[in-house]
């Protein structure tokens, strides 16, 4: 025999009525602990960003405060070896290695980049070119494979983007 659950209208709005309380607490608890968060970090902002503004999450802030021609920062290394490196910019040219560096804050990060006869080089639009089209100072994206020696951390290239 099935049992039918009824509720009256009497529990049906109290219902209702703790459920919006809920949600306009939970509405009024954001506004008062998010303001001062927000005001911390427009103290370091750029003047483009409208005070006020709420961020719900530090890597949004980051990206609306960062200057329109900074490149994208990142470094992904993989349990199987694989690499990442977006963003960083050429400290020297060597034969066929290139050193390259990334900066967050106060840490830098300075990789070694090998290149062999099978790496392709890319630039901005997408033609091939070769390593003697890059120079020093220039933006890359490089992925690879992690080698090891050297002082630092090494990449095997094979693919690089200028």
């Amino acid at each position: 025999m099935p049992i039918f659950l009824t509720f009256s209208r009497k529990t049906v709005v109290t219902v209702t009525v703790v459920a919006a309380s809920c949600v306009l607490a939970g509405l009024f608890a954001y506004e008062v602990f998010a303001q001062p968060l927000s005001a911390d970090l427009h103290a370091n902002a750029p003047a483009s960003v409208p005070a006020g503004t709420v961020y719900l999450s530090l890597s949004a802030h980051a990206a609306a405060t960062q200057p329109a021609n900074a490149p994208m920062l990142e470094m992904h290394i993989a349990n199987n070896g694989l690499v990442l490196l977006r963003g960083a910019r050429v400290l020297s040219l060597s034969g066929s290695s290139m050193r390259v560096g990334m900066s967050w804050g106060s840490g830098d990060f300075i990789w070694n980049v090998s290149t062999a006869y099978n790496t392709e080089f890319f630039n901005t639009a997408g033609s091939k070119e070769t390593l003697a089209d890059i120079g020093v100072g220039d933006i890359v994206t490089i992925t690879g494979t992690l080698s090891a020696g050297g002082a630092g951390p090494g990449v095997a290239a094979n693919i690089v983007r200028e």
